[in-house]
């Protein structure tokens, strides 16, 4: 399937380049061409005005095509025209300002199965910004009417489109106008009886003004969060990794399995610092290890760049950390029974900790990742206070909270009856 984004407007509200408008760290049209690419849409073209889109995107995405306005001031109907050589089958047709959760896209592979003959408007049943969002109305399961100043209406126009080159033909009829507005087409389509909608559920908004694009940062923002956070995770460690993923965001080199390595390199580091004796040094970098271990998902999600390979990498590497850190403060502690049997303890807890949470799915917060590195941090810190005493309770309490967890999923799972 193709897939064509309008990018050819003024932007006169906006004040600047809309589409190269940096949206957490990535320009807005980015965050759509991601999307396409997420579901396999490889084959997309851009219909633009101002050269400094194509100059931009062509160096990072040199397989995308271009089709030059240059007549922006005709409008965005004009512009979803020019596209007629391009998409000469079924596509996905997309507004370069405005930004889509994930739902929109995952909802479009789906879509491309059912092998739609027909042309469908996406809509929501939220807007931000309702009074000057696209309203439809509908009836049945085909629209009868689109514009922004129905009073009577049902959804709203996420200006996301799966259509059929028969758009083209009515694009055609109105080439005679001045201006042609991209619903005067799906009007005349749905005249017709020949537009149909689909309803998704998701964030979605419109970015016309500099608030708008606030209002989707902090969307992303919230997106960044996992349901599975732990506590420590939730007041602490995304506070910091968000703003980092947004700091490096940018880079191409940024990508998730790297920050995933960078993890995995400060908790190295952790490891030697505890192993060469520098337990207060060695704790501090295991906070670092615990924060930037966050970063690797955030970016994932951002960049759309979730991969099972990635999920892999970052579980596996996690657990040599987790281990060699344990490992590294046992060699602060004399070697006898009890260091032993401590360390045993710790590092089972950790490993099975792990292997109940893929097992069951159910996951208990306080014997989490963030909350144990957290520990290992406060207790290093402390430590110089009273060495062996707190390096061992400290190897007892992460054995105590993780096979405690391990035992509660369990019975969680218990319960639930599966």
């Amino acid at each position: 399937m193709k897939a064509v984004i309008l990018a050819a407007g003024k932007a006169t509200r906006f004040g600047g380049l809309k589409p190269l408008a940096p949206l957490f760290g990535i320009p807005i049209i980015e965050h759509t061409i991601r999307g396409l690419h997420k579901i396999d849409v490889r084959d997309v073209a851009i219909v633009y005005n101002d050269k400094r889109i194509k100059e931009y995107l062509e160096k990072k995405y040199p397989e995308i095509k271009f089709i030059h306005n240059p007549h922006p001031e005709r409008e965005n109907g004009y512009s979803a025209y020019l596209a007629k050589e391009f998409a000469n089958g079924p596509f996905i047709l997309v507004m370069a300002d405005h930004y889509y959760s994930s739902n929109f896209f995952s909802f479009f592979k789906n879509f491309e199965n059912m092998e739609c003959e027909r042309c469908v408007i996406f809509v929501s049943k939220e807007a931000i910004g309702p009074e000057e969002a696209t309203k439809v109305k509908v009836k049945g399961n085909k629209v009868v009417k689109i514009g922004k100043n129905l009073e009577n209406y049902d959804y709203f126009d996420t200006g996301m489109f799966y259509c059929t080159p028969e758009i083209f033909n009515y694009g055609e009829k109105l080439l005679s106008h001045e201006i042609i507005k991209l619903s005067d087409i799906m009007n005349s389509l749905a005249r017709d009886g020949k537009l149909h909608y689909q309803i998704i559920e998701g964030f979605w908004i419109d970015i016309d003004t500099k608030e708008e694009l606030k209002i989707a940062e902090k969307e992303i923002e919230k997106s960044m969060m996992k349901k599975g956070d732990g506590y420590i995770s939730k007041l602490i460690n995304r506070k910091i990794s968000i703003r980092i993923t947004k700091m490096l965001a940018p880079y191409n080199f940024a990508t998730p399995n790297f920050l995933t390595l960078i993890s995995f390199l400060f908790g190295l580091i952790s490891f030697l610092l505890f192993f060469l004796h520098h337990p207060v040094l060695g704790g501090i970098m295991t906070q670092l290890t615990s924060i930037v271990d966050g970063c690797d998902g955030e970016m994932a999600r951002l960049k759309k760049l979730q991969s099972k390979f990635g999920a892999s990498l970052d579980a596996i590497s996690d657990r040599y950390v987790d281990i060699l850190i344990v490992l590294g403060i046992l060699a602060n502690l004399p070697i006898n029974q009890l260091t032993l049997l401590s360390f045993f303890f710790a590092v089972t807890g950790v490993i099975l900790f792990s292997y109940a949470w893929h097992l069951t799915q159910v996951r208990i917060k306080f014997g989490g990742r963030d909350m144990r590195l957290f520990l290992i941090f406060l207790f290093a810190l402390l430590s110089p206070f009273a060495p062996n005493a707190l390096l061992l309770s400290l190897l007892i309490v992460i054995g105590g909270i993780t096979h405690v967890s391990v035992i509660l999923s369990l019975l969680k799972l218990k319960l639930r009856g599966e």
